[in-house]
């Protein structure tokens, strides 16, 4: 099984999509010499910080004869609703998934470049995820970063609804982000717009390969390269769902000033990432490319905003409240703006 979710929040996306992707070629090898068949198990969630995005995409940008025929994947949460609730939905589903792995054990067989142009590609990812770990792991490690996060979401609210399969922490007192949950992890970082699992340390990586020379090569990769064209699409689209001045309402009410200095870190990479990501796909705006994606994240936003500032209301109100002395509508009222959240950025766990 290939996990995606655990080893995002350790090492931010980059790296874990690197990671994951050369532990497959290696997985691939020793089955080979062994004369052994492996059908490699992800497990993907909906979000891009667990794996999730175009299944399309994802399929045909695994390593040369890795899907060899087979492929097992899950699918979770929202995800099981938009793609198969409905039997033309998931008809068209299945059919694309087919289609997907068909043409990724026929047409994929051989790597499709020559191995200097590999070797060269490798060498610049390598590079680019080893640059975005050492930012990433600067965040997650810094003094306060738990108590921001759990001040500037609503993920312990979250653990009063009937949605997880398990609960937002592990037990015992939380010293790190390795007490939380991968889960609750993205969908509290995707609930205050920040949704920093799906993009946080590429735009230092990108800026720094940059002005290291790499620009041609990184272009190069985008145009040819289907696994960093998929990386790139994927942090394209979530930072389009990202808005950090949304962001800036949930941690000017409710987190302490001590910690106001990880936001200003994060909205300063968050730009980094932007200008970045649109430098490598040439375009004016995220998602010029995806004109009907693009539309639906605008129409989406007119509903999902007002949403957000009520929820901030209601997250210090209710955290006033005395334990004792609860409203179960205010309770009520608030869970109702983390289902509507949720349902409008889809991709949320």
């Amino acid at each position: 099984m290939v996990g995606y979710s655990d080893s995002n929040k350790d090492g931010g996306i980059a790296t874990s999509q690197w990671e994951l992707y050369r532990a497959q070629r290696a997985l691939r090898e020793v089955a080979e010499r062994h004369g052994l068949a492996v059908r490699l198990f992800h497990g993907r969630g909906g979000s891009t910080g667990r794996g999730g995005g175009p299944t399309r995409d994802a399929i045909l940008s695994q390593p040369a004869r890795t899907v060899d025929g087979r492929i097992k994947t899950t699918e979770q949460g929202e995800v099981i609703a938009d793609n198969y609730g409905t039997p033309e939905l998931a008809r068209r589903h299945l059919e694309m998934m087919t289609a997907a792995v068909a043409e990724a054990s026929l047409l994929h067989t051989e790597p499709r470049h020559d191995e200097a142009t590999i070797a060269r590609w490798f060498d610049a990812m390598a590079q680019i995820s080893n640059t975005a770990f050492q930012k990433y792991r600067s965040l997650v490690e810094s003094d306060g970063l738990v108590e921001y996060f759990l001040a500037a979401t609503p993920v312990e609210e979250l653990a009063e609804m009937n949605i997880g399969s398990r609960p937002a922490r592990r037990s015992g007192s939380i010293s790190g982000i390795s007490n939380l949950r991968a889960i609750p992890w993205v969908f509290g970082w995707t609930q205050s717009r920040q949704i920093v699992p799906g993009w946080y340390g590429v735009g230092s990586a990108l800026v720094e390969a940059r002005s290291g020379g790499m620009a041609d090569l990184i272009d190069e990769m985008f145009q040819e390269w289907s696994f960093f064209r998929a990386f790139v699409s994927n942090v394209e689209m979530t930072l389009a769902k990202t808005d950090m001045d949304i962001a800036s309402l949930y941690v000017s009410e409710l987190v302490s000033p001590e910690y106001h200095g990880i936001y200003d870190d994060i909205r300063t990479e968050h730009g980094r990432a932007l200008e970045s990501v649109l430098d490598v796909t040439r375009q004016d705006n995220l998602l010029d490319a995806h004109p009907v994606l693009q539309r639906t994240l605008a129409v989406r936003e007119a509903y999902v905003t007002p949403l957000s500032y009520l929820q901030v209301s209601l997250l210090a109100r209710r955290r006033r409240e005395a334990a004792e002395e609860r409203d179960p509508l205010l309770r009520r009222a608030l869970l109702l703006s983390i289902n509507g959240i949720a349902a409008g950025l889809k991709n949320t766990g």
